[in-house]
């Protein structure tokens, strides 16, 4: 009876170990794509800055 609730007990520990590695990861995953993004959205405001040759430039009125 008492290797059954030992058994029992190093089974919940692994899967909450299991879970603790598997949201490490997922956190490391979400930060990387948080990054990817932040700099997805860094480079489309850089296409507006930017003057193209279909663009009509302003003048400013003096």
């Amino acid at each position: 009876m008492l290797s059954y609730l030992a058994a029992l007990a190093l089974g919940l520990i692994g899967i909450y170990k299991l879970r603790e590695g598997l949201l490490i990861i997922q956190n490391y995953n979400d930060a990387k794509e948080e990054q990817l993004l932040r700099a997805q959205i860094e480079a489309d405001t850089d296409i507006i800055s930017k003057n193209s040759e279909q663009c009509k430039t302003f003048k400013q009125a003096v």
